[in-house]
């Protein structure tokens, strides 16, 4: 995924998707030294309170 598609998935609160899971973007960040940027994901489902969010490069995901 971009770096602007990410950006506005996470501002509009769409949802992404992580190997065929689907996900919220809860913050996008930028590793020290490079160019890379790590974004906070969030499961989305009925039982969301049990998922912890997890850091993932963004390169992995995809639109939903």
């Amino acid at each position: 995924m971009l770096t602007t598609q990410a950006r506005l998935a996470k501002r509009n609160n769409q949802p992404v998707k992580l190997v065929g899971d689907l996900y919220h973007i809860i913050d996008i960040k930028r590793v020290n030294g490079t160019s890379h940027l790590i974004a906070t994901i969030k499961k989305i489902g009925l039982a969301e309170g049990k998922y912890e969010p997890i850091d993932v490069d963004i390169e992995y995901l995809e639109r939903a």
